[in-house]
């Protein structure tokens, strides 16, 4: 008869597992492919926001005015905030993490949203993440924004729900969409679960923030289903 591991040794079975694989194929930083750690320093270093005028919605740095394009049509029960530009390293870091499931990556994207989170000072009920499209669901086997939203509730003792928010009809890629375009194309192709996400105050969590249009249509279906608040966290922002 095969004998199981203990319960209480799961921990150091997981830890000494992950110290042999790291040993054999060691991790590679997702910015500049140096080994060693999934993120290096040297990437995190690249990656802090500058400190110039701020969008009073969003948070995120402007050029000039008060208000950005994206937030000044939002409902005032949205609020958003997200890490930093998508330009490299960040952008690769992304981009690698959306077609491999790299769930140590994920968890470090995670810690940066928990820093922001926790600095908002907003008070959350539960996280929800961005639900990717079936068809690229079944692509890939995995919705990254899953992975990130999952580590964050985790640290942050919230409750996650992957199923509260879902798409009701398939859309067309957003890419090479005018911004116009992009909000047309998901305008009502997400539905909340009235029974989850009524009076809750909820964090949702996307990969990135491009025109806003589809964080937007999420949020304000959260809303419709009669969500308290909406709080919005993405890792970059075009």
């Amino acid at each position: 008869m095969k004998r199981s591991i203990p319960h209480r040794s799961l921990g150091w079975f997981t830890y000494w597992l992950k110290q042999t694989i790291d040993l054999i194929f060691p991790p590679r930083c997702a910015g500049c492919n140096v080994t060693g750690k999934v993120w290096c320093e040297e990437c995190n270093d690249r990656i802090i926001p500058s400190k110039r005028r701020s969008c009073t919605a969003c948070g995120f740095p402007l050029e000039k005015g008060i208000i950005c394009s994206i937030c000044e049509d939002w409902p005032n029960r949205i609020h958003v905030r997200s890490f930093a530009h998508y330009k490299k390293p960040l952008s690769s870091a992304i981009l690698k993490l959306k077609y491999r499931s790299d769930q140590a990556l994920a968890n470090e994207m995670a810690s940066w949203l928990v820093s922001i989170y926790q600095r908002t000072g907003w008070r959350a009920d539960c996280a929800i993440p961005v639900p990717l499209a079936d068809v690229r669901l079944r692509q890939r086997g995995y919705n990254q924004v899953t992975l990130i939203a999952t580590s964050f509730a985790k640290e942050l003792k919230l409750h996650i729900f992957t199923n509260a928010l879902k798409r009701v009809r398939e859309t067309q890629s957003q890419v090479g969409l005018d911004r116009r375009e992009r909000h047309v194309n998901v305008e009502g192709a997400f539905r909340a679960d009235t029974r989850i996400v009524q009076d809750q105050s909820i964090v949702l969590i996307d990969d990135l923030l491009t025109s806003g249009a589809t964080l937007k249509n999420c949020a304000i279906a959260l809303l419709n289903a009669g969500a308290a608040q909406v709080y919005c966290l993405t890792v970059g922002r075009a």
